[in-house]
């Protein structure tokens, strides 16, 4: 369902303090901007304004009250899982619904980049943004940018009356302003997990639109191979020095290169 966030002791080298904070659970783990995160709620106070560091987790399963119980618990982000989890879209809207209320962004992971469907749904629903997987290559991340923009920006449907639309109001004025706002209010989450995405990292985070990096671990060790080089040894796959030299390229290079916000979740 999801797991409890464990603080971890600070690590004494720098490549090391990339890898441990990647295998936190859950945990958000840089931010590259100079300006208030993108977790930090919109009113109200969160941890990312005292430490810099977000805290979120992921919600697997089809239950409104787990979703609402971790919003409620002070998580800086929730991500609804809709690419692995038993999230459905009357689910998914059930679960909006009842987190809409606490000051948590809420993130839906869909399916992929060429996910519209899911996207649309996402965020004609009322979520802050989408977290999109299985992103290879410049044309993926330009396509799942253009799916969450309104032309002449992107290629997003209009809808109302939808849940999204009543945080600005209610009629054609609320909807004329929430189609003024939108495509600077949503958040566009990419997945950094596939050996393509990290080769080609610098073309794919240089696309105009894309709010955070979030790294997978666990797919971009299966991506090199390096799940069956080690045995199956999981653990020791997530601390070996390739992903080892991911995570400190990412890190330290290419997002703060690019001004965006980096999370690491151990998956």
């Amino acid at each position: 369902m999801f797991r409890a966030i464990t603080p971890q002791p600070r690590p004494t080298s720098r490549a090391c303090s990339c890898r441990q904070k990647m295998l936190s659970a859950h945990i958000l783990i840089y931010k590259h901007r100079r300006t208030a995160p993108i977790t930090q709620a919109a009113s109200g106070s969160s941890s990312s304004s005292k430490s810099g560091a977000s805290y979120g987790l992921f919600v697997i399963s089809a239950s409104p009250v787990c979703a609402e119980a971790v919003a409620a618990a002070g998580a800086d982000w929730i991500c609804l899982d809709a690419q692995h989890g038993a999230v459905g879209y009357e689910t998914l809207n059930q679960m909006l619904g009842c987190t809409a209320a606490y000051p948590a962004k809420r993130i839906v992971r869909v399916g992929g980049p060429d996910d519209r469907y899911g996207i649309q749904q996402a965020l004609d629903l009322g979520a802050h943004g989408v977290m999109v997987p299985l992103v290879n290559s410049r044309a993926d991340a330009e396509q799942a940018v253009s799916y969450c923009r309104f032309p002449p920006d992107g290629q997003r449907s209009v809808a109302y009356p939808v849940r999204a639309v009543y945080r600005k109001g209610v009629g054609v004025p609320a909807l004329s302003r929430y189609l003024r706002e939108a495509n600077q209010e949503v958040q566009v989450w990419l997945q950094v997990e596939t050996r393509a995405c990290f080769e080609a990292l610098d073309d794919v985070l240089s696309v105009p639109g894309i709010n955070c990096a979030f790294l997978g671990p666990s797919d971009m060790g299966f991506s090199y191979g390096l799940h069956v080089k080690g045995g199956y040894d999981l653990p020791a796959m997530l601390t070996s020095p390739e992903l080892d030299n991911v995570y400190s390229t990412v890190v330290q290079v290419r997002c703060t290169a690019v001004n965006l916000n980096l999370f690491g979740v151990a998956a």
